[in-house]
């Protein structure tokens, strides 16, 4: 049985001062990602500019991160966990700072790599900082509230892109020339995701660096390298999250494109959409501990992938934008039920020195292929065969999730052993 409710409680008061400071850090830097969500890929398209563009930088951020997380691996052992942080935090200050302020093809390709360099700092150093930061007693709790910020922030983040570029029209004789749908009133929306992210720096100053782990050296950090790639549940890890990463990328980025361009919906109605899907997300997120406690986690992660993909599907042929939103609002919470469970299983099973490693390995993986997926996305997209990204990541999608049931579902019966060993 389960523990009662006042047991789930006693387990999130039991969250370490970093834990709760880096939540804070976590909430005001994801503020961003819900902006940029729903307004970023219209800001774009409303310079002029085309879909194979837009899915050009779009892939360039997701293989930086890629191509970035392993030496974002040694800087975080080197710098620390919270400078790492900070640095992560001030590039992804200067890369927005560009971004929103410029129409040049050239500066949109420098600073969406920086864009993705930056996240790749955050992504290798985040769950790590978390599990060295908790005990197996919270953990998973910890995971669990950590999606639900993550998730409370971008539903934030998509109400305000989805409605301030409307009020602002609405305030402005300037603003209301150009409609709601103008690059301006984009461009001040995202202003609004920039002014978060410089705010994100206030708690990061305030986390205390733990030093209890031993600066790794190159030599023995190229050890680690070779042991952990001689192990085949790690070559297997590998390549769930490159297949993972491929179904990720050809859709996920578009499905704002999806909305605007084959149903017909304003900023509002897809900022809408967008918000409803994190508010279902975040209930979803509360059942995360129960049902691992009951199903285990190998197989609640591939259960809910597996379930989500009817729901992806109506995207290959539906006309109707409430159907459609229905789809993505169920596609949304299944799929992302399965996160607490992958970002923090891959880490569980290996040793302390070799976190930071096996983390930026995945990320790696999963982003490098994530930027392949974009990219075809993209022309796939501009080729005018809007459903055939949907249909590419379902197959995907069913593949990955039969893969992570079969590679690792024995793993977590013996109890996690060392993965490198």
């Amino acid at each position: 049985m389960y523990a009662p409710s006042s047991c789930y409680i006693a387990r999130l008061n039991s969250f370490s001062p970093n834990a709760r400071r880096y939540l804070l850090f976590v909430f005001l830097t994801i503020l961003n990602v819900g902006i940029y969500g729903v307004i970023f890929n219209l800001y774009i398209l409303s310079l002029g500019l085309r879909e194979d563009f837009l899915g050009l930088i779009l892939s360039l951020s997701s293989v930086s991160i890629g191509l970035f997380a392993i030496p974002a691996a040694f800087i975080c052992d080197r710098l620390g966990r919270k400078n790492t942080l900070l640095l992560s935090s001030s590039l992804l200050t200067l890369s927005l700072l560009f971004l929103y302020n410029t129409a040049s093809k050239e500066l949109l390709v420098v600073f969406s790599i920086a864009y993705g360099m930056a996240s790749a700092l955050s992504l290798v150093t985040g769950a790590t900082f978390l599990l060295e930061n908790s005990t197996s007693y919270e953990r998973m709790h910890l995971f669990s509230m950590y999606y639900i910020i993550y998730t409370f922030s971008t539903l934030s983040g998509n109400m305000i892109g989805g409605f301030l570029p409307s009020i602002l029209s609405n305030l402005s004789p300037e603003l209301s020339i150009l409609g709601a749908g103008g690059s301006i009133a984009y461009r001040l929306t995202l202003y609004v995701s920039l002014a978060a992210t410089i705010i994100s720096l206030l708690p990061l100053a305030y986390i205390e660096e733990k030093n209890s782990l031993k600066k790794v050296g190159m030599s023995e950090r190229f050890r680690i390298y070779k042991s952990i790639c001689r192990s085949k549940t790690v070559r297997r890890m590998f390549l769930f999250y490159c297949l993972f990463g491929i179904g990720w990328g050809t859709s996920l980025p578009y499905f704002n494109v999806y909305f605007d361009i084959m149903l017909g919906a304003s900023a509002n109605q897809i900022g809408m959409i967008f918000s409803l899907s994190q508010l279902v997300m975040m209930a979803g997120y509360f059942f995360v501990p129960m049902l691992t406690e009951k199903l285990g986690k190998i197989r609640l992660a591939s259960a809910v992938q597996i379930l989500s993909i009817p729901f992806l599907l109506i995207f290959t042929f539906s006309s109707s934008l409430t159907v459609a939103a229905f789809g993505y609002i169920m596609r949304y919470t299944l799929m992302n039920m399965a996160n607490p469970i992958l970002n923090s299983f891959k880490l569980e099973i290996v040793s302390a020195e070799e976190r930071s490693i096996i983390n930026s390995v995945m990320w790696m993986a999963c982003y490098t292929f994530v930027g392949i997926g974009t990219y075809a996305g993209g022309l796939m997209m501009a080729e005018e065969k809007i459903s055939m990204p949907f249909l590419v990541t379902a197959i995907f999608y069913a593949l990955t999730a039969v893969l992570y049931f079969v590679f690792f579902n024995k793993i977590e019966k013996v109890g996690c052993a060392n993965i490198s060993s």
